[in-house]
Parts: C-alpha cells; structure tokens; sequence
C-alpha cells in the first residue's frame, strides 16, 4: 500500500512531462505573416494638408485674434486682499445639486442686505457662506438673520475674508 503513494504522483508526473509540447522558434517570414500589421504605410506620404498653423505677427502689425481689455476700471487692476475674519456657513452637503440651489436661493435672500455668497468645496463638501466680517459679533448679527430667512444650520466659521472697503 505504500509504494501506491509513491506511484501516483510519479504517473502524474510522468504523464504531464510527457504531453508537453517543445518551443518551436518562429521563422522570420512566418513572423510577418502572423504579426497582421501593415507597416509599409508611412503617414508622411500623405498630402494632407488640414492642420493650417498661422505665422506669427510681425511687431508693427495689428493682431485682431487677441482679446486685450481697452477699458479696464480701477477695480479690474487693484490687488484684493485677504484677512482673518468670519463667515456664517449656511449649508455643508455632498451634493452639488442641493448646494447649487440653496447658494441660489441665498443669493436672492442675502441681496437686500449687501452680503456675498460663497461656494467653495471641501472634500467631499460643498459648503455655502456668506459675509465677510472681521469680527465674531458682526458674523453672530449675521447667523441670526440667517436664521429668520429660514437657515437653521446656520453658525460663524472663522475664514478667509475680503475686508470691507474702509472710505476709498
């Protein structure tokens, strides 16, 4: 019974090396014909003129493709500044649809009252503010109107703030 243990695997074995096949090293001709690519074709033979690449203007010569602001206003050039101050965040979603109509609808609320809305995202938030005050009281008095219109999430978040324009 002992040598059945020994003999089944050596048959195994025996068997699997003998149905093997040996590598069989491809021709070069026999390559070519297997490899089914046709690579005569050389794309620098066409005369294919599609792609049209305008030279470059001379200095003395008007470009009408560029779009240059002829009339920019002060505003358009000054740098805006950024300070610590405080926002009241209104709305903190994963959804880009709900947070789209609610800065929407916050946009039309908050107009009356000069106050800008803001979306920015947060992985994986969309987050709605609005305000830029520089101190906590300011964005408290902000919270609670927010609160009447409806926004009973509403809190103050310490953020980034454009500072109000102080008598220009």
């Amino acid at each position: 019974m002992n040598y059945v243990r020994f003999l089944i695997p050596f048959l195994i074995f025996v068997i699997g090396c003998g149905t093997t096949q040996k590598a069989v090293k491809m021709q070069p001709k026999q390559a070519e014909k297997t490899s089914g690519y046709d690579e005569s074709f050389d794309p620098l033979s066409l005369k294919d003129d599609d792609i049209v690449i305008k030279p470059a203007s001379e200095p003395g010569q008007k470009d009408e493709d560029k779009s240059v602001k002829k009339n920019e206003t002060k505003e358009d050039t000054q740098i805006q500044t950024v300070v610590d101050g405080y926002r009241v965040q209104l709305l903190a979603t994963r959804s880009i649809e709900s947070a789209t109509l609610v800065k929407q609808k916050a946009e039309e609320q908050f107009q009356p009252y000069n106050y800008k809305v803001y979306w920015s995202f947060e992985a994986p938030f969309y987050k709605i503010r609005i305000g830029d005050v520089l101190k906590r009281t300011d964005a408290e008095a902000i919270r609670d109107l927010a609160k009447n219109l409806g926004y009973d999430q509403a809190f103050p978040v310490r953020s980034k703030v454009h500072p109000p324009e102080s008598g220009m």
